[in-house]
């Protein structure tokens, strides 16, 4: 992959790529697991343990009784002792399962080994887990062939999935769920009719403003797929008519996505939660890393037999994030909220007054992860070491499967992947237009620092450093964005254009009770572990107001400019006076030594900002190119056609991407090239970016 050069205004946050080699995050957190330094802390830590067994005792017998979770703490000491030493990063399988029938696809060794190892899971009182493999190695294939693999178990046991339910369960269909970004739904059609036998399965794609139509017999599908967005659309409550039209604009208190009490709302459930699937199986499960967004409650709040989680980053930032995916699985008694006082036990914590079970106050409970996990993994202390210990050894072993490309570079026969940072200077235009612009931002920072404001500025902190990012891309996103900010123009202010923070085309819209808009991506990075974040355009309660559909296509946009849409920056500059900039000459010249090696071969271009897309489309037509764009304005049949001419047609050799639409859940093996233009504050999402076209299926080089 080429790295063109960044803006050299420094990045808030540097995170580890390493995922789930916990002892490297050990190293990176100064947590030291104890054996690997040679000095001998295991008198220290019976000592430790002793003390805490002590303290427990003398509470029980004062008691008079042994509670849920102080048995768990006693398991949890005798697992610390016995793996404090233990460093080995993973489950060494050797059993495997041949595949089910239906699957025409033949299956690799590791492959073999997760149908053999998830059959067990599901027969297990987890009902489930996580499949982490690195990005490329077939996750999608195995979830099929474990969906085809039980339905053949259950057919010659003659054991039905969806029996009789009481009043009081939910009807159950004998479907698997699959839930995924927008860009991977056909994806997902296309692997299943791609990797079974014809007419086998029955497919329902549950997506778009028609989606309720196909819902009365949702029983007899296979595969139901489906859409995060969608999900969380379904979710919301139900207003009556008088009371949505009074409540357009929130109550300017309000402090959550909920009505404000003495509104008529009826939380009807949505057709995906009126019923317990079979299978649920999340695509991209760091999708809901954060507990607290929409989408996320709306996943935990789907019914399954069996649940599953496909994601390569499963650990992007910090360890909290793998609570979600631990809640969604429902594992006991990771999950789970304990009161210190008795045994009540619950997934969720729904009250502010006295607990409906127990009638202790709140303050009496606490959620295990939160209070083992969690809070000690971000200490340097023993407590934060047995953390470690206890997650690596004791939740991730029985939950989770990793491999990677590395480890199993023999099965895969992938061929060579070269990373290269290429490092080029502005030119003394942009340079000049760079400097003006940070000095400008430094001078109004440091009117927030002497205003001891910093904190309730953090939104437009970031969008200062994200104009900075954009002018090293081209000082034309910044100079054209800004203008149109100040002057008020409607255009730039459409809920469909323009972001509130990165003020570029907004990808995944999410629009606040405030009327601000902004690209889902931006607001998950602003909101990273805050659980009541302001918004940044008026320090409002960060509150949403849910209209229409996200996903809505670009049918809208009146293409101008050689077929671009009417909100393009192409649209609002002078043509004949354009100007390149240093990484899209850059860029070009990649091109075309790409072509002198390969003149078959094709790239993908991702950027963060759409308007830096369509200023590199319209070079590259200039120089002859023909180029392809995918961003996350597209519908679902717009994405479709755009990467069918990508793929199929021999003359589109480029795809242009965005990184929030195009960077996960799509096989594009047809391309070897990747270029990213701007790196992202998360190199995760890069990995995934380049993973596009290293993976199975790719013959060619990978550059």
């Amino acid at each position: 992959s080429i790295v063109l050069p960044a803006s050299t205004f420094p990045v808030p946050f540097q995170f580890s790529t390493q995922l789930l080699n916990f002892s490297l995050l050990s190293q990176k957190m100064n947590l030291r697991i104890p054996g690997e330094s040679g000095e001998d802390t295991d008198s220290d830590r019976r000592r430790r343990v002793r003390l805490w067994k002590y303290k427990r005792e003398r509470v029980q017998k004062r008691r008079g009784t042994v509670l849920k979770w102080e048995t768990l703490e006693e398991e949890m000491d005798e697992v610390i002792l016995k793996n404090c030493s233990d460093d080995s990063d993973n489950i060494s399988l050797t059993e495997t399962a041949e595949p089910p029938s239906d699957l025409i696809l033949p299956l690799l060794r590791h492959q073999k080994e997760w149908l053999a190892w998830s059959l067990k899971q599901e027969e297990s009182t987890f009902k489930g887990g996580i499949l982490a493999d690195e990005m490329g190695m077939g996750k999608t294939v195995q979830a099929i062939a474990l969906v085809l693999a039980q339905r053949e178990l259950k057919k010659d046991s003659s054991i039905l999935s969806s029996s009789p339910s009481t009043s009081q369960e939910l009807p159950t269909v004998k479907g698997t769920l699959v839930v995924c970004p927008v860009i991977g739904a056909l994806q997902w059609v296309r692997e299943i009719e791609r990797c079974t036998t014809k007419d086998s399965n029955k497919i329902l794609l549950y997506h778009g403003t028609n989606r309720g139509k196909f819902t009365h017999n949702l029983e007899e599908y296979d595969f139901v797929i489906t859409t995060y967005s969608t999900i969380q659309a379904d979710y919301r409550p139900k207003k009556s008519k008088q009371n949505s039209k009074n409540s357009k604009l929130c109550d300017e208190g309000s402090s959550d996505n909920s009505v404000s009490v003495g509104e008529d709302v009826s939380r009807r459930k949505s057709v995906l939660h009126s019923v317990k699937w079979d299978r649920i199986i999340l695509d991209e499960a760091h999708c809901i890393k954060s507990v607290h967004s929409n989408s996320t409650k709306a996943v935990l709040a789907l019914e399954s037999f069996y649940k599953w989680a496909l994601t390569g980053t499963p650990l992007q930032n910090h360890i909290g994030e793998l609570y979600s995916v631990v809640r969604f699985l429902q594992v006991t008694p990771y999950a789970c909220y304990f009161c210190e006082d008795c045994n009540c036990t619950g997934l969720d914590f729904r009250f502010s007054d006295a607990c409906p079970q127990c009638s202790h106050q709140p303050a009496s409970h606490f959620l295990w992860w939160k209070k083992y996990i969690d809070e000690p993994s971000w200490s340097y202390d023993d407590e934060g070491r047995d953390a470690m210990v206890w997650l690596k050894h004791k939740i991730l072993k029985s939950l989770l499967l990793r491999r990677t490309k590395k480890e199993r570079a023999v099965d895969l026969a992938l061929p060579t992947k070269t990373v290269t940072v290429r490092k080029d200077s502005l030119d003394d235009r942009e340079y000049d237009y760079y400097k003006t612009l940070c000095r400008r931002s430094q001078a109004q920072l440091d009117i927030f620092v002497q205003d001891g404001n910093v904190i309730n500025k953090h939104g437009h902190i970031f969008a200062m450093i994200t104009h900075l990012r954009q002018a090293a891309d081209h000082p034309y996103l910044v100079m054209y964005s800004r203008k149109e900010l100040a002057s008020g123009n409607k255009e730039a202010r459409d809920v469909e254009q323009s972001c509130d923070l990165c003020h570029d085309e907004v990808q995944d819209l999410e629009v606040t009770c405030c009327r601000h808009v902004f690209c889902r991506a931006c607001m998950n990075y602003l909101s990273e572990g805050v659980m009541e974040a302001p918004c940044p355009s008026c320090t409002k309660p960060l509150t949403f107001d849910f209209t229409g559909n996200k996903d809505k296509g670009d049918s809208s946009s009146k293409p101008t400019i050689k077929g671009f849409r009417s909100s393009s920056i192409l649209n609002k500059i002078q043509l004949d006076k354009f100007k390149t900039s240093t990484k899209i000459e850059a860029l070009k010249e990649e091109i075309s030594d790409m072509f002198e090696r390969d003149s078959s071969a094709k790239g993908i271009v991702f950027s963060q900002f759409t308007s830096f897309l369509d200023l590199i489309e319209y070079s590259l037509n200039l120089c002859g190119i023909n180029c392809v764009q995918l961003v996350g304005s597209m519908s679902i049949a717009a994405r479709d056609a755009a990467l069918k001419r990508f793929t199929e047609d021999a003359n589109c050799k480029i795809l242009l991407m965005s990184l929030k639409a195009g960077g996960v859940a799509l096989n594009l093996t047809v391309a070897s090239h990747v270029f990213i233009m701007d790196p992202w504050w998360n190199p995760a999402v890069e990995q995934h970016a380049q993973d596009r076209i290293h993976r199975i299926g790719q013959y060619k080089p990978v550059k």
